[in-house]
Parts: C-alpha cells; sequence; structure tokens
C-alpha cells in the first residue's frame, strides 16, 4: 500500500523512531563488551534493518535506495539463529565452532545482494535468477517457523522453578519467545492476508508493529535492567516487588551460594581495579544488595570480603612456591597496594608474606 509520492505519515514516521531506537540499543549493548548481549544487539539490529526497508517501501523512498531492497532477506535468516544462540548462552549450553553453519541462509543471501550492488554501480549486467531467491517469502517462514519451535522446546526443557533465578530466567525467556512467535506470525499472516480484497493498511504494517514493539520491550528491559541479558537478573524485575529486608532465609542463602560459585568459578578479585558495582553486574544483582548479603552471610564489608580471597590465592601462591616475587605476589592476587597487601596478610597470618613461605619451607624439610 504506497501513497502517490514519497511521504511520510503517521505510522511510517513511529516506526523510523523505532529504527532508531533500534539502533541505539544495538550500540548500547554491544558497548558493554559482554559477549553474552551481542546475539541480542544484532537481532535488534537485523529488526531495525527490516523495518528501515518498511519504511522506504511505504514511504516510496525506495525509488532512492534501490540497492538496499534484498539486505532484509539476510536479516530474517539470521534472526532465527540469533536468538537461539542467545537462548543457548542463557541456558549455559556449550556452543560448538560448527554453530556458524546455523548462519548459512543468512550468508547465502548476500550473494544476490552484492549482485544487485555490482549491477547498481555498472560492474555487472547479468540477468540472473539469482536475484529471485530473496524472494521464497514462504522458504523464509518455514525457516522462522523452525527455530521458533527450538527456542521454546529450548525453554521448555529448562522450565525449571527450584530457584528464584530459574523462575526468573524462565519469565524472560517466555516473554522473548512470544515476542519472537508474535513476529513470525505476523510475518505469515501478512503473506496469507494480501491476497484477500480486506486487506488494509492496518494488515500492511503488522509485521512493523511486531518489530517495533519487540524493539521497545527490550528498550525497555534494558532501562530497568541494564544486566538483564547476563541470564541472571534481579528479581524485582519479574518478581513481586520486596524490600531487601523482606528476602527470605533460603533467597538470601541461595544468592550468596551463587555469588561464591561465581568468585570460585572465574575469580572475579583477580581483577585490581574490582568494584561493587561491577562484581554485582557480574552476578546479577544491584549493589545494595549484593552488599547486604556479603554483610548479612560473611560479616564482613566488600573489600574485606573480596580480600580474603585475595589472601587466600597469596597463600597458595606462597605454599606452592611460587616463581612470583613475594613483592609482586600481592598485585599478581588482585591488592593495588603493597602496604595494603602485607597488612591484611599479617592480620590473617600473624606473620609477614617472607616469613610465611620461610615457615613453610622449613615445615617441608622437617617432614623429610
Amino acid at each position: 500500500m504506497q501513497p502517490e509520492n514519497p511521504s511520510f505519515d503517521t505510522w511510517t514516521s513511529g516506526f523510523l523512531i523505532a529504527v532508531a531506537m533500534g539502533v541505539f540499543i544495538f550500540i548500547l549493548l554491544i558497548s558493554t563488551k559482554n559477549r553474552k548481549n551481542l546475539p541480542i544487539a544484532f537481532l535488534v539490529l537485523s529488526f531495525s534493518i527490516i523495518l528501515f526497508q518498511y519504511v522506504l517501501f511505504w514511504t516510496e523512498y525506495q525509488q532512492s535506495f534501490p540497492y538496499l531492497v534484498l539486505i532484509p532477506t539476510v536479516c530474517y535468516y539470521a534472526t532465527g539463529p540469533l536468538l537461539y544462540l542467545y537462548f543457548l548462552n542463557l541456558y549455559k549450553k556449550k556452543v560448538q565452532f560448527n554453530y556458524a553453519l546455523h548462519f548459512f541462509p543468512a550468508i547465502l543471501m548476500i550473494v544476490p545482494n552484492i549482485q544487485l550492488w555490482l549491477k547498481y554501480l555498472g560492474l555487472m549486467d547479468i540477468q540472473s535468477s539469482i536475484l529471485s531467491i530473496p524472494y521464497g517469502y514462504w522458504v523464509i517462514a518455514a525457516h522462522m517457523v523452525l527455530y521458533t519451535v527450538l527456542i521454546f522446546l529450548l525453554i521448555r526443557k529448562h522450565r525449571n522453578l527450584t530457584s528464584e533465578y530459574a523462575k526468573i530466567r524462565s519469565k524472560w525467556a517466555t516473554i522473548l519467545g512470544v515476542l519472537y512467535a508474535a513476529f513470525v506470525l505476523s510475518y505469515i499472516s501478512y503473506y496469507s492476508l494480501v491476497k484477500f480484497t480486506f486487506f488494509n493498511d492496518v494488515h500492511d504494517y503488522m509485521i512493523s508493529i511486531m518489530m517495533s514493539i519487540s524493539i521497545y520491550a527490550i528498550g525497555y528491559f534494558i532501562f530497568k535492567q541494564p544486566r538483564v541479558f547476563n541470564g541472571e537478573f534481579w528479581s524485582h524485575l519479574f518478581l513481586k516487588q520486596q524490600s531487601d529486608s523482606q528476602l527470605t532465609e533460603n533467597t538470601k542463602e541461595e544468592f550468596y551460594t551463587g555469588l561464591l560459585q561465581h568468585i570460585e568459578t572465574n575469580k572475579p578479585y583477580l581483577d585490581n581495579n574490582l568494584r561493587l558495582v561491577q562484581l554485582a553486574d557480574e552476578v546479577g544483582l544491584s549493589t545494595h544488595t549484593l552488599s547486604m548479603i556479603i554483610n548479612d552471610r560473611s560479616s564482613k564489608n566488600f573489600n574485606q570480603f573480596i580480600n580474603e580471597f585475595r589472601l587466600r590465592e597469596a597463600e597458595k601462591m606462597l605454599m606452592e612456591g611460587s616463581s612470583n616475587s613475594i613483592k609482586s605476589i600481592y598485585f599478581d592476587v588482585g591488592f593495588n597496594s603493597k602496604a595494603t597487601f602485607y597488612k591484611a596478610f599479617k592480620n590473617k597470618y600473624h606473620c609477614t608474606p617472607q616469613q610465611f613461605k620461610q615457615q613453610r619451607v622449613k615445615g617441608i624439610e622437617l617432614s623429610e
């Protein structure tokens, strides 16, 4: 349903704003340096590109940018693999190197795009049937339906509601899955209804409306919780609101156990610049909640709590006879100040690191 002259109406203006929002969200997500965000980032970018092409089509500005007409096909074939990859990361599934094969259809669609670009550049004047490949609408629909099914099977398989995190993760997964399913349904509905006489502009805009909703929904969750895509969200996002003082003992213990597991596995304390806000982001809690849980469960403040793990690492290096100089060990285990390290070490072990190492050597000699 194109207008006679290139122009914007209320609908297309709103969609163009959604495109701008999508590009902004894409930049925001890739700037976090969190690789878990990349599939969602490129999914939002794909929606934005498709939506932009629709805006060009409806406003008839497409005639000014004819070389962009096939790009959305690449994006359609990329949406399913991108979202499925996100869910694999969400559920901490190991992603094999050959997962790249999932993107083969999208990569294949780049070929007709290149041919079209060369044609408009005057470098190729070949009429090829390959240009008709991207117009296999029902093949695209089947491809997206397949990934919709795979995604919901994955969600169903991991619908473990035995913990707070699992409940939150399940809710977010369902929301994201439903948004994508609605987008796919809109796509299928469009090419089904377009053959009927009652088809009108509202039906024409259906796909774009769903993409806009998806973009704004993801933007909303970013605003509410910057680390919403880490898979371990703060429960205020989806669960009934409650103050930290109302957290149950089981929930506190669950959060603390998750924190210890993260620390033991990833050793964030080795980062000399580790801050409370950084660790809170990594485990999906607010800084206030993380501080409260550390104080409640360990009877230490954040610095004391983290330094305890650094001292254990230093003890391990000293007992193993590390080749690292004692003077440099403090930095290797995460301390920024040698004085702070020596003070904390003496408070715990009642001796200096050098004395500790000498005692260790004497102990080994006596045992021999």
